[in-house]
Order: C-alpha cells, then structure tokens, then sequence
C-alpha cells in the first residue's frame, strides 16, 4: 500500500492547546517505522495541488482568502476551531496534492498496489465549497473525487466516512450529485448537527446519500451490522468505480472529542469489508484519507489496523478476494441478539428508506 506522508504537514499551526496538532501525525509516523511493518507499505512525497485544482469544489475568493491569512503571518479564525496561519494555506495546498498523488499512484497503467492512504493535515470534510470549519480548510475528499472524475474517468464513486463527526462539508457538496454516494458513520447527536437518517439528498442526488447517526457509546457491532446488511446491497446496486475513505479515529473509544466505542480492532473489520467492496466493484482501488482522531496513541493504533485491513494473512500487499465473503473470513459471530445492537430502529428506518 502506498502510504503519502511529508513532515511538512507538521507546520500547519491551530494555536496553543488545540486538538488538531502535529502531535497527531508524529505518533502515526513512529507506528509506520515499525521494523515489522515498513516493508508492507511503500511511503510516497505528496506534491501541492494548483490553485486551478482546489477550484474542482472551491470559490476563487474563498481560496484567495486563506491564502490572504497565511501570507499576513498571524492567526485567523474561520470559525471559533479553526485557525488560519503562516503555514496553513501552502499545508492545505500539500494535503489535496498529496490525495492527487496517491490517486495517480493507482491509477497507474503499470502493475503496483491499489490502494492509498494520505496521513495529511489540515483535515476536510467540514470544509464546504466557500467556508472552512471544524478545523477543516479545503475539503480533501471532495477534491479527490472531482479530480478522479475529471482525470480518470471514473463515473461513480463511493465515500465512506467513518469520523466521529459528520462530514457536513462533504455531505453539502454531493447533496444534489447522483454520481457520488456518500456514507457516514457518526454520532448523534454531536457537532456539527447535521448528519439525520433521513438526510438522502436532494434533486438528482436523492437517494445517493446516507447517514448512520449512531447514539453515544456505540460500539462495533452496529457498524459491522450497518456495513452488513444495509451498505454492501447499497453498493451491489450502486457500482462504484472508486472508494474513497474519510478516516476518522475520533471514534475510538479512548478519544476525548467523542463518546463512540470502536477499538483499533474495529478499524480492522471496517476497513476489511470495504476493501472487499473494492475488489468487487473497482479493481482493489481505494483512498484513504486522514480526518480526525485526538489520542495520540489510539490514533497511531488504529491506522496501522486500517492499513493491515487491505492485506490478507499472507501479508501481501493487497487483500485479493474474489468472491469470498469478508463475513465468513472474519469469522464474526453474526448471529446477535436485538439487545447487542445499540441502535436498532435507526437501523430498521434506514432499511426501509433504501430498501434493502
């Protein structure tokens, strides 16, 4: 797996005491030098995106904005959480570039891996099309999705958000958009607000949207019941040419911005089912983009679990499945009583809205 990685992502500066701090990517980098794990992962310099590529889904002004900040050397806010400074603008530049690399790493016409994940800041999915928030400065997802669009080809693409937090911004750009199916897993209720199970989209993009809003303390069972028996039928009518991951680990259990219940295990079994999706629908290729996650430890844990989740047991590169069901590989005990699952009519509602 291709890992986009530069230690200039560590320049981008939120101010004193922030959650959303370099912190953050250090641990995640100590974890990937593990001797028994670096030669499982090929790491790969991000290159800055052009302004003419952030306007695939940004305004002129709003771009000119932050760069504005940035050049002024001092702090600005956005919003009351999200901080522009010196190193902000040219930081957000090299977080979408570096998900343009790895998208032309595999779409590479030569033989190589097919998968991606950008360890990038500042985050994006609450940025929408002419504001920053939630920390969130360009929206990195929907740029990855316009630019694989537009380069490659793709006519259909799947995200599938696991944060913490709804992905507003992102949610907000494909509302009306037929082309993206955007999948959140959060809780609920919780910053930003948005993010209900009847939020399917609007227009042509009615349909394409769809929401878990999970309660406090939610653990994986819901998930994996969620991606079992609502999200693999979404996607077998759907067909993606292309998943796209927002990779949240303020959902662990440890995290002090969430009340959620995953384990770095969890990330495992998620991942490994959508990698399954992968293989089934858009020859293996995956991004996996970095969002939130405040503990450092579990953090760093938890992506190491993501990326273990494209390998099978042989530990080659990639998870090749073909038609075997992640379901029975994982060996999971499937057969839960109503009672293990924490939020059944949220569940049920959602079933009989996408009718599966």
């Amino acid at each position: 797996m291709y890992v986009i990685y530069d230690n200039f992502y560590l320049k981008h500066d939120n101010g004193p005491g922030h959650p959303e701090n370099a912190g953050r990517l250090t641990a995640i980098k100590k974890e990937l030098e593990n001797p028994g794990f670096r030669d499982r992962i090929v790491i790969e310099k991000p290159r800055p995106a052009i302004d003419k590529e952030i306007e695939l889904i940004h305004g002129k002004n709003y771009i000119k904005e932050i760069r504005d900040f940035s050049r002024s050397g001092g702090i600005s806010y956005l919003d009351p959480d999200t901080a522009v400074t010196k190193h902000t603008y040219d930081c957000a530049l090299l977080a979408a570039g570096g998900c343009f690399t790895g998208l032309d790493l595999i779409f590479h016409k030569k033989p190589g891996c097919r998968k991606f994940f950008a360890i990038i800041r500042p985050p994006g999915h609450h940025a929408f099309r002419n504001a920053g928030s939630g920390f969130c400065i360009f929206n990195n997802i929907a740029l990855s999705a316009e630019y694989a669009m537009l380069k490659y080809g793709v006519k259909k693409i799947a995200i599938i958000d696991f944060d913490a937090h709804h992905g507003n911004g992102t949610q907000d750009i494909f509302y009306k958009d037929s082309n993206i199916f955007y999948i959140s897993f959060h809780q609920y209720p919780h910053y930003p607000g948005t993010g209900n199970s009847d939020e399917i989209g609007c227009g042509d993009g009615t349909g394409f949207n769809l929401n878990f809003p999970f309660a406090p303390y939610t653990d994986e069972t819901d998930y994996l019941i969620a991606l079992r028996d609502i999200v693999i039928p979404v996607m077998e009518r759907f067909g993606p040419g292309l998943f796209l991951v927002s990779a949240g680990y303020d959902s662990h259990l440890l995290d002090p911005l969430s009340s959620l219940n995953l384990t770095e295990e969890s990330y495992y079994k998620i991942m490994y089912i959508i990698s399954y999706l992968s293989y089934k629908y858009s020859e293996g290729r995956v991004g996996i983009l970095l969002e939130g996650g405040y503990d450092y430890n579990s953090t760093a844990k938890s992506v190491i679990k993501t990326i273990e989740g494209c390998f099978n047991e042989k530990g080659s590169r990639d998870v090749i499945y073909k038609d075997i069901n992640p379901v029975e590989k994982m060996k999971i005990d499937w057969d839960l009583r109503d009672d293990r699952i924490k939020n059944v009519l949220v569940l049920n509602k959602i079933k009989k809205i996408f009718k599966v």
